[in-house]
């Protein structure tokens, strides 16, 4: 496929029209249209003016962009966690205590269990 020499040249320089220029276009002609780019910037020794150019889109920032948010959703499933496991060990425990006292009301009484 053949595209456009001076899209392709503007592209692989980092010309924010041109990338605004490919957006409309279909994944599959932008990725073609990236390859070429890369293909360009190779044999030409191209260095792109703005470094966070991509021709295959943006990148989606973290949504674990602050530490301190990071770290109370950790406590706080910790602490769930936690708080499962205590609430999981006592009904083992109570079932248990449970169990026990059956047995020994039949032992008791001279039946098995």
């Amino acid at each position: 496929m053949e595209f456009n020499q001076e899209l392709i040249t503007a592209l692989a320089h980092g010309d924010k029209n041109a990338y605004e220029a490919i957006q409309d276009l279909p994944s599959v002609t932008r990725v073609s249209i990236g390859l070429e780019v890369d293909k360009l910037r190779q044999e030409k020794d191209i260095v792109p003016m703005n470094t966070g150019f991509s021709v295959y889109g943006e990148q989606k920032k973290s949504s674990y962009a602050d530490p301190e948010e990071v770290g109370k959703i950790l406590a706080a499933n910790i602490k769930a966690q936690r708080e499962r496991e205590e609430a999981q060990e006592k009904s083992k425990q109570e079932h248990m205590r449970k169990v026990i006292e059956y047995r020994v009301q039949r032992s008791r009484a001279g039946l098995g269990y």
